[in-house]
């Protein structure tokens, strides 16, 4: 079950582990932070001084992920049906017409079985064919965070292709030719241009 873990999951347990290190570092303990205690060990420098600012850092820390996530106590145990669409019970936080989609999916067998066998993304894809809303409602709470893949791999293609000395070009369309997954047919093209030749 490992790999039904949601990005949710993720970031609520990170959440979780800064309220730790925060709690720890009020009473001075900084042993979850191995290469700074070692350092601290050493007596070269005041251990006051340097807590107080790794608790102030944790603390800006949290308050940037709450506003990221700031529903994310709520929306974690709110997709426990997209986890397992057989055990939970029915939820009220889903649109009606869906509720009854995922009442048809946790009540067939065969669905029940191949959810056993497949990746929780799989088995979403699968039932989309079948129940199209309720499938993309799924995975769509499965891969929140896809489009910041796209993201990255856009803005290192622009630092690859604008230099220096070719900073004054219009990106638009070589963006897009570097981040597109189709790959160009060049024979093709090649061969409806016409040459242009010397005179």
């Amino acid at each position: 079950m490992n790999e039904h873990i949601l990005l949710y999951d993720k970031v609520c347990g990170f959440m979780e582990k800064i309220k730790l290190w925060q709690s720890k570092c009020e009473k001075g303990d900084t042993s979850c932070f191995l290469q700074l205690n070692a350092y601290i060990a050493t007596g070269e420098c005041d251990r006051a001084p340097i807590v107080k600012i790794v608790h102030t850092h944790l603390s800006k820390l949290k308050n940037e992920f709450n506003s990221y996530f700031p529903d994310i106590d709520n929306k974690s145990s709110t997709l426990d049906w997209v986890r397992n669409p057989f055990v939970t019970c029915i939820n009220s936080s889903i649109p009606a017409r869906l509720q009854e989609d995922l009442i048809d999916v946790s009540s067939d067998r065969s669905l029940k079985m191949r959810y056993s066998s497949t990746p929780l993304t799989q088995f979403w894809c699968g039932v989309e064919k079948e129940y199209p809303e309720l499938g993309k409602h799924a995975l769509n709470e499965l891969l929140p965070f896809a489009s910041t893949y796209l993201c990255e791999v856009t803005f290192s293609a622009m630092t690859h292709i604008k230099t220096k000395h070719r900073n004054r070009l219009n990106l638009e369309n070589n963006l897009v030719t570097a981040v597109a997954t189709i790959s160009p047919r060049l024979t093709k093209l090649m061969r409806e241009k016409q040459a242009q030749v010397s005179h």
